[in-house]
């Protein structure tokens, strides 16, 4: 499953880092992918291909980030959907930068709900399927969540987002995908 579930974070890296750019902002969102479907709020909505099967995600960027780096790559938390792999709101944090060996990421919601995930190379997971639709139930009910992390050289990090029009977007995703 772990195998799997790589495989389907790398083609989300490609087809996700169209998302991002249009997530920033009018000058990013003129290059959009042809991938985006819809916005709602604070979140985004995109279907394309990657690997030779169709996914479906929610994506969206930090309101704001603290940490003393002095670089970083995009940031972005995914909710995607995989039919063909029949995967269903895998729940994905894209860091921008290699996270430290043997370390989790933390994800924290403002009614106190604390995740911890499993790290590898820029993103981190929840353990399985059975903890992504607990995190997915929290993004849904909730206005806020941190994620905080920590890089390869040590920096901690705190990503904050907006969870404003996650419900609408995960909704698009899943039935973009037909799920």
């Amino acid at each position: 499953m772990l195998a799997r579930i790589c495989r389907h974070a790398a083609a989300i890296a490609c087809v996700g880092a169209g998302a991002v750019a249009a997530l920033q902002g009018p000058a990013a969102a003129q290059s959009a992918p042809k991938s985006f479907i819809a916005k709602y709020k604070d979140w985004e909505v995109h279907k394309a291909k990657a690997a030779g099967a169709a996914v479906c995600y929610a994506a969206a960027i930090p309101k704001q980030s603290r940490g003393k780096y002095k670089r970083r790559g995009e940031t972005s938390l995914l909710v995607s959907f995989w039919p063909k792999h029949k995967v269903r709101g895998q729940v994905e944090v894209r860091a921008g930068y290699r996270y430290k060996a043997g370390i989790t990421a933390t994800l924290k919601f403002n009614n106190g709900a604390t995740f911890k995930l499993r790290t590898s190379a820029d993103s981190a997971w929840g353990k399985d399927a059975a903890e992504d639709r607990k995190i997915v139930r929290n993004l849904s009910d909730r206005a806020r969540l941190t994620v905080t992390g920590r890089s390869s050289r040590g920096t901690l990090t705190v990503d904050t987002y907006s969870l404003a029009g996650f419900r609408a977007a995960f909704a698009r995703a899943k039935s973009a995908c037909g799920m």
